[in-house]
């Protein structure tokens, strides 16, 4: 019962979220961005590898809930799970890259820096008297993710990630300034026009992990970044910034099972300080 509602809440705020009106925020505003950090297995060397990946939900039979973009979230969180803290708990049983120390900061237009180990709300870390899991599961969203022929309940895809309030709207400069050991910056993700307007924010980044974009662009004051990591240390070559421009956005429905509770987590508990 608690799966079924917590779906149907943030399904709730997706529709939500999709009528508000998309006038751009005034720069200066407080707003809210959130990263949500992924993993990719070896076979992810490049941005070429990982359209590739992308485009594997052609080949499957269902289309999720009518959204072809559902499939290529499903196909991109397999290959690339989702990481926390170490010490920050993802839903049990549900597909996740573990735990793992890395950090970000984020700085807005006025220049106030915030770091993800202390500023940020984690998605676990809700404010309700229950925990609300941030997962979705094949069940969910009407997918055979794993290709095993059927379509399970309990196929399940983590989407923990962590929130920065109270960034003032403008140029906001984002770094990875610690990467997972063992990996390097990828690339980079954003919810897809279809249920956000964060693809006029402009979105550009390096292969040294710093994302740029100005958030005054974003009506809905909330910017999901979606950062992945490669296989390999920083040094390696990666053709990941050999990005076409058109694949800017990550084709994300998924994220109403998930990082819209973190939303609203952060809107409750706007900080956390982790010891």
């Amino acid at each position: 019962m608690r799966r079924f509602l917590v779906t149907l809440v943030s399904t709730g705020m997706l529709l939500a979220m999709t009528l508000m009106p998309a006038a751009a925020a005034a720069p200066g505003e407080p707003a809210m961005v959130m990263v949500m950090k992924h993993l990719c297995d070896e076979s992810i060397q490049s941005e070429a590898d990982f359209m590739e990946l992308e485009a594997k939900a052609a080949t499957n039979e269902e289309t999720p809930m009518g959204v072809p973009s559902l499939g290529a979230t499903a196909e991109t969180v397999l290959a690339c799970p989702v990481v926390v803290q170490t010490g920050d708990t993802q839903t049990p049983d549900a597909i996740g890259a573990g735990e793992a120390d890395f950090d970000f900061t984020v700085t807005d237009s006025a220049g106030t820096t915030q770091t993800l180990t202390t500023d940020t709300t984690f998605s676990g870390d809700n404010g309700f008297d229950t925990p609300v899991e941030d997962f979705a599961c094949e069940s969910d969203i009407a997918y055979d993710a794993d290709r095993s022929g059927t379509i399970d309940e309990d196929v399940c895809l983590d989407f923990s990630s962590y929130a920065f309030a109270d960034v003032l709207e403008g140029p906001v400069t984002v770094n990875e300034t610690t990467a997972p050991e063992g990996t390097r910056f990828g690339t980079v993700r954003l919810t897809p026009p279809e249920l956000s307007d964060d693809a006029a924010i402009g979105l550009s980044f390096n292969a040294s992990g710093q994302i740029t974009f100005d958030s005054s662009a974003d009506g809905d004051e909330m910017v999901m970044l979606h950062v992945y990591n490669f296989v390999g240390e920083a040094s390696m070559p990666s053709t990941a910034m050999e990005r076409p421009e058109q694949n800017a956005s990550l084709p994300l429905t998924l994220f109403a099972f998930g990082t819209l509770i973190a939303a609203a987590a952060a809107v409750v508990a706007v900080r956390r300080i982790k010891a």
